[in-house]
């Protein structure tokens, strides 16, 4: 059975993919909840050794936290990859790796993003992002390593996600009849369920494990927008809450328009999201209703 680490294993994305990855494959768990860190190298190299291929998804993921801490955010992001990237140099170059990148990295353009689109970062976060895609893509050109970059978009429908983030937030606060607060209210975003991202990923490590895969960078998405405001409403109506809509001042540093194209995963992957964000949203609802908020 296939050795696999995944960092940041415990979180939205992690914890998904490892409950997937666990019917076929021997999954290391390596997290910051399992005191395990990716900026340790020692203990990194210790858990590496025996894995044909790693899942990097561990590091700062939101936004605001790398605008409010950017050199944090620098070190966990860039120097946590190069840590990565260094170590199966040093265990073993024919180990794989899988690098959990984001939309971000786009900028923003009103248009539809493809793969080969030009990046763009606007804030330290997407920055962080970006760089760790370089240091990818060089240690596959200088070292031999084989790499690999999945973009993922606002994937949402886990409990274990980040309370602030906009489809918690909006959730808890429609199920408690409390103001839901739009930043800006222009914004358009492209929602994935984590059920069909995760499954986006699984199919590239049955790909690369069966040496099938050619294509490098992949980017996970539905391909259609939903504007904050209708989001908002959205989760009104299927609360039936008392909420309204309160509009605050939109952030400086945030991307606020953002849809992709699927059809190079489509091709390259055989994937494609099949779950609205409205049968989407239900199913996150159904399972909040089970926990106390």
């Amino acid at each position: 059975m296939s050795r696999i680490l995944v960092t940041g294993s415990e979180g939205l994305i992690g914890a998904a993919l490892c409950r997937k990855l666990e019917k076929k494959y021997k999954i290391v768990h390596y997290d910051l909840k399992l005191k395990k860190n990716i900026l340790n190298k020692k203990q990194f190299k210790k858990n590496l050794v025996g894995c044909v291929g790693v899942i990097h998804l561990a590091g700062e993921s939101r936004v605001p936290r790398g605008f409010k801490y950017p050199v944090r955010t620098i070190k966990n992001n860039v120097v946590g990859t190069g840590n990565i990237l260094g170590s199966i140099k040093e265990i073993d170059p024919k180990i794989w790796c899988i690098y959990g990148s984001s939309r971000e990295v786009y900028g923003e353009k009103k248009k539809k993003f493809k793969e080969t689109d030009l990046l763009n970062p606007i804030n330290v976060y997407a920055t962080t992002k970006y760089a760790s895609e370089l240091l990818m893509r060089n240690f596959c050109r200088n070292y031999g390593i084989e790499t690999f970059v999945v973009r993922f978009s606002n994937v949402y429908g886990g409990l274990n996600d980040h309370k602030d983030r906009v489809i918690p937030k909006f959730m808890i606060q429609a199920m408690n009849n409390r103001n839901i607060t739009v930043d800006g209210g222009k914004q358009v975003f492209d929602f994935v369920h984590v059920d069909e991202a995760t499954d986006g990923v699984v199919k590239l490590v049955h790909q690369i494990i069966s040496k099938k895969i050619k294509t490098k960078t992949f980017l996970l998405v539905t391909g259609k927008g939903t504007n904050i405001m209708e989001l908002a409403k959205k989760i009104i109506k299927i609360t039936k809450s008392n909420s309204k809509i309160e509009i605050k001042k939109s952030r400086d540093y945030d991307v606020n328009y953002f849809i992709g194209d699927p059809s190079g995963s489509k091709k390259n992957l055989g994937w494609s999201a099949k779950i609205s964000l409205e049968s989407g949203l239900r199913l996150y609802f159904k399972q909040m209703k089970k926990i106390k908020l």
